[in-house]
C-alpha cells in the first residue's frame, strides 16, 4: 500500500470514529427535534402549560420545514459546501434549544414571553434549521465515506445510536419522575445538557475531513423529469398513499401522548417504557420485515403491517386510568408492525421512482407527503381543543376519537390496490426519500426509524439512507 493510500486510509477511519462519537453526542437533542415526540408533548403541553391548538402547530413545523428546505437549500448549495451548510445550522439549531431551554420559566410564568408567535417562531427557526442539517449530512457524508461498506458502516454506527436513545430515554423519564414537582426545571436540565453534549459533536464534525473530490450536481430539464414522474401511474397513486396516510395518521397521532397525559393520568417515565417497547421490538423484527418482502412482496407487507399496526389501535378502547397496561400490548404490536409498514414503504418507493428522474421523483414524494403531514396536527390541536371543552367523560371521548383515527387511518391502505410493483429495481443513493413517513414512525413509537440505515445485507452499492 502506498504512503497515500495509508494516509487516506487513515483519515477514513478517523472520520468514521468521529462520525460515531459526535451521533451519540447529537441523539439526545435529536430525538428532542422529533415530531410529535412525547417529550415534546410533555414539555409543551404539560411543563409550560401551551394550548393543545399551539402545539399541534409546533407538531406539524417538521414537515413544512421540510417543504421549505427544497427551495432553500439549492440556494444554499450553490454558495456554500455541504459540510458548511450542516454546520452553520446545527449551530443555530442548538441557539433555538438554548433560547427554548432559557425561556421555559418564563413561558410558563406567563406574560408576554406565553405569545403563540414568540414560541412558534421559536420552534420554527428551529425546526427548519434541523430539517437543512439532515439532508446537508446525507449529501456531506458522501464526501469522505466510500460507497462501498458504507451500508455496513452506517448499519453499526446507527445501532449504536438507538441505544445511545434508548439510555437517553431511560435517564430523562428518571429525572422528570424525580423532579415531578418542578417539571420546568426538569425539563431545564434535560435541554441543557442535550445542548452541551451538541455542541461538543458540532465541534467533532469540524475534524470530519474529505477523502474524495465530489462533482457537483446540477438538475435540468426538471419539466422534462416531471413529465416521467406523471406518466408513472404506480409512482403517483403511491405518492397519493403516502399523502393520504400522512395527513390520517397526524391529524390525531401527535396527540395520544398528550391524550395519556391528561386522559390517562400517566407520567412521563410511563410514556418513556412505552417507547422503549416499541423501539426493541421494532428494531428486532426488522431483518424479518426484509424477508417478508423478498418473499412476497413489499405490497402484500405493506398491506399486512399496517392493518395489524392499526388493529392494535382499536385495543385502545380498553385504555383507563385504572388500565394502562393494555398499552404495552399496543406498543409492542405498534412496533413489531410500525417498522414493517415503514421498511416496505421505503422498499416500495425505490421500485417505483425512475432512473432518469429520481431526484424530482424524490422531492415530489418529499413535498407531498410534507405538506400533507403539515397540515393534519393543527387541525388535530383545534380538534383536541374542542374535545376538551365540550365533552365531561374525556375517557369516552378519547375512545371514540382512537376508533375513528385508527379507522381513518387503516382505510388509506385501499390506495394501494391497483399499484403494479415492479419486480426489481435500481436505485442508488436515494437520499431523504421517505423522510416523511420516518418522522411519522417516530411520533408513533418506533423512534429509531428517524435515522434507520436500509440496506441489504453485504451490499456496497449504497442502497441505503442513513441521517445524523
Amino acid at each position: 500500500m502506498s504512503v497515500a493510500s495509508e494516509k487516506a486510509d487513515s483519515k477514513l477511519r478517523a472520520n468514521m470514529r468521529l462520525s460515531v462519537v459526535e451521533g451519540l453526542l447529537a441523539m439526545p437533542l435529536v430525538f428532542f427535534a422529533m415530531p410529535g415526540n412525547f417529550l415534546l408533548a410533555s414539555l409543551a403541553t404539560e411543563a409550560v402549560g401551551l394550548k393543545e391548538s399551539v402545539y399541534g402547530i409546533i407538531a406539524s413545523l417538521p414537515a413544512w420545514a421540510n417543504v421549505v428546505q427544497l427551495f432553500a437549500l439549492p440556494w444554499l448549495t450553490r454558495r456554500l459546501s455541504q459540510k458548511a451548510i450542516c454546520l452553520a445550522f446545527s449551530w443555530i439549531h442548538l441557539t433555538c434549544w438554548i433560547a427554548v431551554g432559557y425561556s421555559m420559566p418564563k413561558i410558563a410564568a406567563g406574560g408576554a414571553w406565553h405569545s403563540p408567535v414568540l414560541i412558534v417562531g421559536l420552534f420554527a427557526l428551529g425546526a427548519l434549521a434541523f430539517a437543512l442539517v439532515n439532508v446537508s449530512w446525507t449529501s456531506w457524508v458522501q464526501e469522505w465515506l466510500p460507497t462501498k461498506g458504507r451500508g455496513k458502516y452506517l448499519g453499526r454506527r446507527n445501532r449504536l445510536l438507538q441505544i445511545s436513545t434508548v439510555c437517553f430515554l431511560v435517564s430523562s423519564s428518571w429525572f422528570l419522575g424525580y423532579w415531578k414537582e418542578n417539571q420546568v426545571f426538569g425539563f431545564q436540565m434535560i435541554i441543557f445538557v442535550s445542548v452541551a453534549m451538541r455542541a461538543f459533536s458540532i465541534v467533532l464534525q469540524l475534524r470530519i475531513l474529505p477523502t474524495k473530490r465530489i462533482v457537483d450536481e446540477r438538475s435540468a430539464k426538471l419539466i422534462e423529469q416531471f413529465s416521467i414522474i406523471l406518466k408513472n401511474k404506480a409512482l403517483i397513486r403511491f405518492v397519493m398513499f403516502g399523502a393520504t396516510f400522512g395527513f390520517a395518521a397526524n391529524i390525531m397521532g401527535p396527540f395520544f401522548p398528550v391524550f395519556y397525559y391528561k386522559v390517562l393520568g400517566m407520567q412521563v417515565e410511563e410514556v418513556a417504557r412505552l417507547a422503549m417497547l416499541a423501539t426493541t421490538t421494532g428494531a428486532l423484527m426488522m431483518p424479518f420485515w426484509g424477508r417478508v418482502c423478498d418473499k412476497y412482496g413489499c405490497r402484500i407487507s405493506l398491506m399486512g403491517s399496517l392493518t395489524a399496526w392499526m388493529g392494535a389501535g382499536y385495543l385502545h378502547q380498553f385504555a383507563t386510568p385504572d388500565n394502562v397496561g393494555i398499552l404495552y400490548l399496543i406498543w409492542g404490536i405498534g412496533g413489531v408492525s410500525g417498522s414493517g409498514f415503514l421498511f416496505s414503504s421505503f422498499s416500495m418507493i425505490l421500485k417505483l421512482i425512475p432512473a432518469e428522474a429520481k431526484t424530482a421523483a424524490i422531492s415530489f414524494n418529499l413535498a407531498a407527503s410534507s405538506l400533507a403531514a403539515a397540515v393534519a396536527p393543527i387541525i388535530g390541536g383545534f380538534l383536541f381543543s374542542w374535545v376538551q371543552s365540550r365533552f365531561e367523560d374525556q375517557v369516552g371521548a378519547f375512545h371514540v376519537i382512537s376508533l375513528v383515527h385508527h379507522t381513518f387511518v387503516i382505510l388509506t391502505g385501499l390506495l394501494l390496490f391497483g399499484i403494479a410493483e415492479p419486480k426489481a429495481a435500481t436505485l442508488t443513493q436515494a437520499i431523504g426519500a421517505m423522510r416523511p413517513l420516518r418522522q411519522l414512525g417516530a411520533l408513533m413509537g418506533v423512534s429509531y426509524l428517524a435515522n434507520y440505515s436500509f440496506f441489504k445485507k453485504g451490499a456496497g452499492d449504497g442502497e441505503e439512507e442513513g441521517e445524523n
